[in-house]
């Protein structure tokens, strides 16, 4: 068989077999339309020139040409688009996360034991459809499951994310991390207990009567520096009015019922001016066994009589303290800002962690590894971290980013790529009959 004549062979087998690799990428995109974090492929393809011989000219005639340009068909070249943003789907499932913009979460690869973790490397993935998972550790065929559950993929790989403190959320802008090694995985139970947070200030707005009584007394609670909710009354008594003063004015002492339902002796006189008001920033401080705190007392008035007789309740208006009481570990809150909050059966919320972001310079150049995930290579680049809201990419709760496949465009490439593959075939089958053709002369 000549040259020319292979090379006619070569170009259809060639063809043939990049178009087989096209349409595997086009039905790997279809099977996946679905598949959170699934980012598709596309093959390109490029002519193969094995090489040319320069002494030919292109007045010679046509076999000399032919071989001489020595053409060994097409080459198929697929590429992934990671880069290319997926629609974003809301699932209303608490631990669904996707991410709208460029960049990656980040999962940790290794083991858990006894709340240690040990990394065996770090992956990137778009995929946030998370799941809580209790880890166990295999020691002699002895099973020993970790108390605490941790935010996971569907490939067991743990989600990723910096500890922080309520500190931390005063620094502004926030300081992405510098190293994977900031990184712990995201723990969903059995976190430590609240402490709680012990009462400060408190505001209090209310209206006790200007005439008819000589006690009168309001509620208020406090947390005292153990995280535990106090109750105690606020008494005002012996109202003294002074009708030398110009305007008149009236004074009431000031004292309180602890919380151990014992009556305190009076630690302050208020004076109330011939409207009825305080002066302002009015303000008591309060001490209660061995607990203190100021009471903003402004928004106390003096007004009307009393419609109880001489012991009168005060008109509570409204009550505020600044004291969070100790709770036990409920649950996870997440932020668009990526900050991760625990829950407190007594109300309270803190920040525990913040979810990075990983860029690349070159994503679609990482390794795609099973299950969505994908390995940084040297031709991606290093990975550079950034915090979620800084214009580059933001957080969406409580959904994923569906695959960024488009549906009509991978049917109408199929098409194409089909008949490109019977066209090619139809050359080997040419090829084959020109052969025969050959064969038949030399009889």
């Amino acid at each position: 068989m000549s040259t020319a004549l292979q090379g006619i062979f070569n170009n259809g087998v060639a063809g043939m077999l990049a178009f087989e690799q096209g349409m595997g990428a086009i039905s790997d995109n279809i099977a996946n339309q679905n598949t959170v974090g699934y980012k598709r492929v596309e093959t390109l393809f490029s002519t193969v020139l094995g090489q040319v011989d320069r002494s030919v000219k292109h007045g010679d005639n046509a076999s000399a040409v032919l071989q001489a340009r020595n053409v060994a068909g097409v080459k198929p070249d697929t590429r992934q688009l990671v880069d290319v943003q997926g629609t974003i789907l809301g699932t209303n499932r608490q631990y669904d996360l996707a991410i709208s913009g460029q960049g990656m979460f980040i999962f940790g690869k290794g083991t858990i034991t006894g709340g240690a973790f040990t990394s065996e490397g770090f992956v990137y993935s778009r995929a946030g459809d998370l799941t809580p998972f209790i880890p166990s550790t295999v020691v002699d065929t002895l099973v020993t499951p970790e108390t605490a559950a941790y935010l996971t993929n569907k490939n067991g790989s743990f989600l990723m994310a910096q500890p922080i403190t309520a500190a931390d959320l005063l620094v502004t802008p926030p300081t992405p991390i510098a190293d994977l090694s900031e990184l712990e995985p995201v723990q969903v139970s059995d976190q430590d207990a609240f402490g709680g947070q012990p009462t400060a200030s408190a505001a209090l707005a209310a209206v006790i009567p200007a005439a008819g009584a000589t006690t009168v007394s309001t509620p208020l609670f406090y947390v005292d520096a153990n995280g535990d909710q106090q109750a105690l009354t606020l008494v005002f008594s012996n109202p003294v009015v002074d009708n030398l003063a110009v305007p008149p004015t009236t004074s009431w002492d000031v004292s309180t019922i602890d919380s151990l339902d014992v009556t305190q002796p009076t630690f302050a006189t208020l004076t109330f001016d011939a409207t009825g008001q305080l002066a302002a920033g009015s303000t008591l401080t309060i001490t209660d066994n061995g607990n203190t705190f100021t009471l903003d007392i402004e928004n106390v008035a003096m007004l009307g009589d009393s419609t109880s007789g001489t012991t009168a309740q005060a008109v509570q208006v409204s009550y505020e303290q600044d004291g969070i009481p100790s709770g036990a570990f409920e649950g996870l809150t997440f932020r668009e800002d990526g900050v991760i909050f625990g829950r407190y059966s007594g109300g309270a919320t803190q920040p525990l962690y913040r979810i990075p972001l990983a860029s690349f310079s070159n994503p679609n150049a990482l390794e795609s590894l099973a299950g969505n995930e994908y390995q940084a290579t040297s031709e991606a680049g290093d990975p550079t971290f950034r915090v979620f809201g800084d214009q580059f990419a933001s957080l969406v709760l409580s959904s994923v980013e569906n695959s960024n496949v488009d549906l009509a465009d991978s049917f109408s490439q199929m098409i194409i790529v089909q008949k490109a593959y019977s066209s090619a075939a139809t050359v080997v089958r040419t090829a084959d009959e020109m052969s025969g053709v050959v064969r038949d002369l030399m009889r």
